[in-house]
């Protein structure tokens, strides 16, 4: 578990559904802390939350990551690992075009704990898109019990 304001990476990869509104997770964190420039871009229709949809944003300094990665994750509604999996795919595809040696990563923006299903598709989906480029994937999560349920998937 991190505090998104103090990450040591790159780049802070936030995941959003397209049906639930306002922002939840580190996108709805990130929102706050960037005065809702995030929300802006969806009131404008530059994203959408289409499964796989990426948006490139600088954080202004505020926050020590330089750039944030808006990843769509489709309906919340139709939510399964597979649709993670493509999403954390099209992530680590975004990260590593962009040049991303160490991005943090928070695509369980409803919070609780993710099934083991989701970590591993999540796990898969990122090593698939970053390929044979080095990356170091670090996951956010909302609390203490989630942090470790996505660590003892992540270790196996």
């Amino acid at each position: 578990m991190h505090d998104i304001k103090d990450l040591n990476a790159d780049a802070v990869i936030v995941g959003f559904h397209e049906d639930v509104r306002p922002l939840k997770g580190g996108a709805g964190a990130l929102d706050w802390l960037l005065c809702g420039a995030l929300s802006r871009l969806i009131l404008q229709n530059k994203v959408r939350g289409a499964l796989g949809e990426v948006a490139l944003l600088t954080s202004r300094g505020k926050i020590p990551a330089d750039k944030i990665f808006m990843v769509g994750l489709g309906q919340w509604k139709s939510s399964n690992p597979e649709l993670l999996r493509a999403a954390a795919h099209a992530a680590a595809m975004s990260a590593v075009n962009a040049g991303v040696a160490r991005a943090a990563l928070d695509c369980f923006p409803l919070g609780g704990v993710p099934s083991d299903a989701a970590v591993t598709a999540v796990r898969e989906g990122l090593a698939e898109g970053a390929g044979t480029h080095p990356i170091d994937f670090t996951l956010l999560a909302p609390d203490a019990a989630a942090f470790e349920g996505m660590a003892r998937v992540f270790r196996a």
